[in-house]
């Protein structure tokens, strides 16, 4: 067995564990933790933090980063709220969807055609879609007079799913599959690794790029849409605190900062964890503002023992690789 191969296992593995020994904390301090009505308060935080952190995922395993999701996520809630009266509920979800994905072929197309740095062209995206926001709101809460819907993909399903948890977990599971079952998986890969070799060796780069961000696109879509009219209301401004928890998610996960690199299983692990220590934290009487705190810490803290455990988990696999041969 490689020693890549293992060393991305373990980062998978570590993410893991952490939230099993989270769950596991909250619930011997509170019983009522594991409640099944407490359980789908988690799945409501853990679903479309998952599929967002997923979505990312796969552009930072191509190599690239997307800051748009801050901005494309409260705009596509605000469209579907915006279109539910005029063409309907279902419409009004497709159209904030086909937005979603709209903006992820932008920033796809435009980062490999002019092979500008993603940072830079996420930033941009994000700016536009928060100008279009406050351009349709106006500055307002914008609300649909449709709450059957809501109503209807909130509704508790099997105790402690949600229609809406349900589907944005089988999205999530979607991308995973194809990411590790599909030639795209293969060539998002390569094109993370070494983009310059993947394109001499004939592999479609820029294809490869612009599909990743569509999948980015089409994660945030799903997710923001569903929101909107879950919570029938949406308002224009950024939304610092998803970008924040899908980066922290990808990063703790074990998806390598410099692409190519990683396991969106691990993403999984890391997503459960950090909705678990919002659920918890919330549970015991947090504010907010201190949970988006120790969201923030743990990115840095990720950040800054990243290189080191990298270091020290591959010796300690190749050492022990070495030893079993």
């Amino acid at each position: 067995m490689k020693p890549t191969f293992l060393y991305w296992n373990f980062r998978a593995l570590i993410a893991w564990v952490l939230a099993l020994l989270a769950i596991a904390g909250f619930a011997s301090s509170n019983p009522d933790f594991l409640q099944p009505g407490n359980l789908y308060a988690l799945l409501q935080i853990f679903s479309p933090l998952v599929l967002v952190a997923c979505g990312l995922g796969v552009v930072m395993l191509a190599g690239e980063f997307d800051i748009s999701i801050s901005g494309t996520f409260p705009l596509v809630a605000l469209v579907s709220v915006k279109l539910s009266d005029s063409v309907g509920t279902p419409l009004a979800v497709l159209i904030a969807i086909a937005l979603g994905i709209g903006f992820g072929l932008l920033n796809g197309w435009v980062t490999a055609r002019f092979r500008i740095p993603s940072l830079a062209v996420t930033v941009g995206s994000m700016v536009l879609a928060i100008g279009i926001g406050y351009a349709i709101a106006g500055g307002q809460i914008v609300q649909m007079s449709d709450f059957d819907s809501g109503m209807a993909l909130t509704q508790a399903v099997g105790g402690i799913f949600s229609l809406q948890s349900l589907i944005q977990l089988v999205l999530a599971a979607l991308i995973i599959l194809t990411l590790r079952a599909t030639w795209l998986g293969r060539y998002v890969y390569a094109a993370g690794s070494d983009a310059n070799r993947a394109r001499a060796s004939g592999m479609p780069v820029s294809f490869t790029v612009i599909a990743a961000f569509a999948i980015s696109g089409l994660a945030v879509g799903l997710a923001g849409a569903l929101q909107g009219v879950s919570l029938a209301s949406g308002t224009a401004g950024p939304d610092d605190a998803l970008l924040l928890q899908a980066a922290t998610a990808a990063i703790l996960g074990g998806i390598s900062l410099n692409g190519g690199k990683g396991s969106l299983v691990g993403v999984v692990g890391a997503a459960l964890l950090l909705a678990v220590l919002s659920n918890g934290l919330s549970f015991m009487g947090t504010t907010s503002a201190t949970i988006q705190l120790v969201s923030g810490a743990i990115l840095l803290a990720v950040v800054i023992v990243d290189k080191p455990l990298d270091r020290f988990t591959r010796r300690y696999i190749q050492s022990s690789t070495v030893s079993v041969a």
